[in-house]
């Protein structure tokens, strides 16, 4: 399955027209996620993007890939600050074989201090209520912040520290990731 679904999203990655955009990926000793952003567009104040994932957890024994398409941009009028809001698409299949399906909002918050060049700070959230989501799953809500330090002008490494958690029909609330990582991100 996870091979399956790795494929798909490189497949998709190498599709694309040569845009500029994003490869990261982060990992510890019992999980990882590859992260894949893809600007289409640069309308006025803001990027329209694309994104895909991947995360695996060992312990919950969690494949999960979603895409994404939404903006990101910066005010004028805040040094430093980007905003982004996107519609997120997640699948996958977790412990006891329980598949999941969503449909949310997600939100990003980024913060690159001018006082400190290299370094930036991000956060999002991504909700999608009962109605929105499908199969097994009856709610699913997700969160992560994160640090990153450009080392050369287009890597940075990252410290990330991300939440997934999802209510099974009959299980209860399960935590599918819960986990800090270390990781690289790549700008081109």
């Amino acid at each position: 399955m996870q091979s399956f679904i790795l494929s798909l999203l490189m497949l998709a990655a190498s599709s694309l027209p040569a845009w500029a955009g994003s490869l990261s990926i982060d990992f510890n000793d019992r999980s990882t996620q590859i992260g894949y952003l893809q600007k289409l567009a640069t309308p006025q104040y803001s990027d329209l993007v694309l994104k895909a994932r991947y995360l695996y957890n060992e312990d919950t024994s969690t494949n999960l890939a979603g895409i994404a398409a939404g903006v990101i941009g910066s005010p004028g009028s805040l040094a430093g600050v980007q905003f982004g809001i996107d519609v997120a698409l997640n699948g996958g299949r977790t412990i006891d074989e329980q598949d999941i399906l969503a449909l949310g909002l997600g939100f990003l918050v980024g913060y690159n201090p001018p006082a400190l060049p290299g370094f930036g700070l991000d956060t999002r959230i991504v909700y999608s209520p009962e109605v929105f989501t499908f199969m097994d799953a009856d709610d699913y809500f997700e969160w992560g912040v994160g640090a990153s330090y450009s080392v050369l002008p287009n890597a940075k490494v990252r410290l990330v520290y991300q939440s997934v958690q999802v209510e099974i029909k009959n299980h209860g609330n399960r935590d599918l990731d819960e986990t800090a990582r270390i990781g690289i991100s790549f700008e081109f």
